[in-house]
């Protein structure tokens, strides 16, 4: 109960730093319940404070999972709303709940605001973490893990936020390009690299590479990528943590598809074979035959997340090898680079291997887009692949947007909100 009373400070203080929303922080207000910054951010509440910030990165990411899968082609609209239809048609409005919404039962999946607090958490911990000393840890806490575990899921924040959106900001600081977050999300998962080693917490070093690895491979840094991406075993996953009755910890995936039918499996991740004809188990889906409210709508669900409390996979050694491959391609090693799309292939029964004979590179790279589609369908990557590799919006912009009117727009990104627009005095006030 108590985690819980932290997470909620945490994300309410996280919340106040990102907008700074002056209308309502000039009002005097009173509430005998709130909890103190000066009591909350103290030595005996470090592991506690942890804790917040990685439930807080995990709501987060549950909601990126769906919104970013919902911007492209991994998911659909199924919900007759105005709102719905734009955030599916890529015509978004920066006034809309994505950059507003918090972690809770949300017809749009919020993304700036819930990243963002994830990421201030995060930060303001790893500060505190920094100032304080060994000697002040209650008995059995390990300040350098700490440090470690704050700075990855710092990172891990950064590197969505990179992916997501078009700009973003830091602690009312300028507007940022992706190139600018993604450089900030290498500072910490260095750091974290940096500590998980010289606490020998060896979950968090290998979650820290990995998640640098994707980074580097942002940065357009392959090679230096695989060679953080070489050091994960074969055993390694981390995933969020899950709960049936909180709704910041359910699976958002399962609540917004299965449970609430605001959005549906998109028809270009249906009935997917292999080769041989066989049905692809990566991206596995199941035909309800229950109608959305949106017209034409039918419910299409995820098969790999059956449940309100399926976890749902962060960073994983599939991913690893999938970089591995990118960049062996890139430096025209084919042979090194179908290894490691056979490496993944080989975990999954009845995909086949795959044969590269007489192909070239850039057959190859094709090839490690569809792997990195399937193997790892909706869970965060679909967004950034397509910025990073300039891959063609589907349906293209401009194609008629049956299920709500109009056309589908041009959005690769979401947009930094006015929230931040206009309330940041370091960035230009909205101009539309």
């Amino acid at each position: 109960m108590r985690t819980h009373h932290i997470e909620r400070a945490l994300a309410l203080l996280a919340t106040l730093g990102v907008v700074a929303c002056k209308d309502v922080t000039a009002l005097k207000q009173t509430n005998p319940g709130q909890v103190s910054a000066a009591t909350l951010y103290v030595p005996q509440n470090a592991q506690l404070l942890v804790n917040g910030a990685i439930a807080d990165f995990e709501c987060a990411y549950t909601r990126y999972v769906v919104g970013s899968g919902l911007l492209v082609d991994e998911l659909s609209n199924a919900i007759g709303s105005t709102a719905n239809f734009d955030y599916d048609a890529r015509r978004l409005t920066t006034n809309a709940s994505y950059g507003t919404g918090a972690c809770g039962n949300n017809q749009q999946p919020p993304i700036y605001t819930t990243l963002s607090t994830a990421r201030g958490s995060a930060d303001t911990v790893l500060a505190r973490l920094k100032e304080w000393t060994d000697a002040q840890m209650p008995p059995g806490v390990n300040r350098t893990k700490l440090i470690g575990q704050a700075a990855a899921y710092a990172g891990y924040s950064l590197v969505l936020l990179g992916e997501g959106m078009c700009t973003a900001a830091i602690n009312l600081g300028p507007e940022l390009t992706p190139d600018q977050v993604f450089a900030e999300a290498k500072a910490r998962f260095d750091e974290a690299v940096t500590a998980a080693t010289a606490a020998n917490d060896q979950a968090t070093l290998n979650l820290a590479l990995l998640g640098r690895a994707r980074t580097l491979l942002d940065m357009k840094q392959p090679a230096t990528a695989a060679a953080d991406a070489a050091k994960i075993p074969a055993s390694f996953i981390a995933t969020t943590g899950t709960d049936n009755v909180n709704v910041r910890r359910q699976n958002f995936s399962f609540l917004a598809v299965n449970q609430n039918n605001w959005a549906t499996v998109d028809p270009s991740f249906r009935g997917l074979t292999l080769p041989n004809g066989a049905a692809d188990p990566r991206v596995a889906v199941t035909n309800t035959t229950k109608a959305g409210t949106a017209q034409g709508s039918v419910i299409w669900t995820p098969d790999k997340y059956p449940t309100l409390t399926t976890v749902m996979p962060i960073a994983r050694w599939a991913e690893a090898q999938l970089i591995i491959a990118e960049a062996r391609a890139a430096a025209g090693d084919i042979p090194g680079a179908v290894a490691a799309i056979n490496a993944v292939r080989a975990t999954r029964t009845g995909v086949p291997a795959y044969d590269a004979t007489g192909q070239t590179a850039a057959q190859v790279q094709a090839q490690i887009v569809e792997e990195r589609r399937r193997e790892l369908f909706l869970e965060g990557h679909r967004l950034g692949d397509i910025r990073r590799l300039g891959l063609a919006l589907s349906p293209a912009a401009g194609t008629a947007y049956a299920g709500g009117g109009g056309t589908y727009g041009t959005l690769t990104c979401f947009p930094l909100p006015d929230v931040e627009r206009v309330n940041n005095p370091n960035i230009a006030g909205k101009t539309g």
